[in-house]
């Protein structure tokens, strides 16, 4: 349980599952085989470059993603800017504080209670899928909100199908930049990132949980084919995914994770490309496609972005 929290906390703060893309892989994909090309982009100035990497929090560890071009513009990079500090050893200790003070119902007031009894069967085929009891299940999972409920789902999800947040991506940059230097920069905490979800309405947590819990058991290879998107760089397939989909489930999610979100880190970003140092900033890649994504509002705001 304890690296269960572990792992629920990091993750919640990365925001892997808060666009309804926590399913687990049900038909695995040979990832060890596949040629990954993520897509990267890049702005400049006169003495600057800041590059632009959308990632995946949690990945199978047989898939290679890094290539030269990732590789070498974080070489160049003198910065590294993630969504905000969820693997120092404080920033977990701080989220897994957080995690219980935000995310466990009020006295008397069960998950059961709350879903409908179709979202109660679709947990019973997800307890099966991962080799646990429906009624231990259940139990582990009634005394947490909603949001918390659907965060941990996933991870339990994703571990099943042998996911490893140690394989994700920023997990990865992160000990490459410690080991190189690099300074680091965050454009959001843990308790905001947290906070987008634990402050999201009740009724809008049941239904998000509820949508969730049936994509799960409906489309079990959509992570799968996501992430296999994601690593050839086809940003139609990741639009559709964690914007089209999201928006037509829940406007206000959409509009509270993904829309206010990117608009918030755009000054950040332009903040970054007016110093003198080069930077590497590495957000979540449901966050840079679409008319809303940050490449579009780079681009609204008179910069010139190149897919590298």
């Amino acid at each position: 349980m304890k690296k269960l929290l572990k792992a629920t906390a990091a993750l919640a703060a990365g925001f892997v599952f808060g666009t309804g893309a926590a399913t687990v892989a049900h038909a695995q994909a040979d990832y060890a085989a596949i040629e990954a090309n993520p897509a990267i982009w890049s702005i400049s100035d006169a003495d600057s470059t800041v590059y632009l990497f959308g990632t995946v929090h949690i990945l199978p560890p047989e898939l290679n993603w890094r290539t030269p071009a990732v590789d070498a513009a974080l070489e160049d990079s003198e910065i590294v800017y993630f969504e905000a500090d969820v693997m120092s050893d404080a920033a977990q200790q701080q989220a897994a504080a957080l995690i219980p003070q935000l995310g466990l119902n009020e006295a008397g007031v069960t998950l059961t209670s709350l879903i409908s009894e179709e979202a109660q069967a679709h947990m019973a085929t997800l307890a099966e899928r991962i080799g646990a009891p429906p009624e231990a299940l259940a139990a582990q999972m009634d005394p947490l909100k909603p949001w918390l409920a659907a965060v941990t789902l996933g991870v339990l999800q994703m571990q099943a199908g042998g996911y490893d947040p140690e394989s994700g991506v920023e997990y990865k940059l992160n000990a490459d930049a410690q080991e190189a230097g690099k300074a680091f920069g965050y454009f959001e905490t843990v308790e905001e990132q947290l906070g987008y979800l634990a402050s999201l309405p009740l009724e809008t947590q049941i239904a998000d949980f509820e949508t969730g819990v049936a994509q799960m058991v409906e489309d079990p290879d959509a992570l799968s084919e996501m992430v296999q998107a994601w690593a050839v760089g086809d940003m139609s397939v990741i639009d559709r995914a964690f914007n089209e989909d999201l928006r037509n489930s829940s406007g206000d999610l959409f509009e509270a994770l993904i829309v206010q979100r990117n608009r918030n880190w755009i000054p950040q970003i332009e903040a970054a490309l007016a110093s003198d140092q080069d930077a590497f900033i590495a957000v979540g890649a449901g966050h840079m496609p679409g008319e809303t994504g940050v490449i579009a509002l780079l681009e609204a705001n008179g910069h010139a972005v190149t897919r590298r």
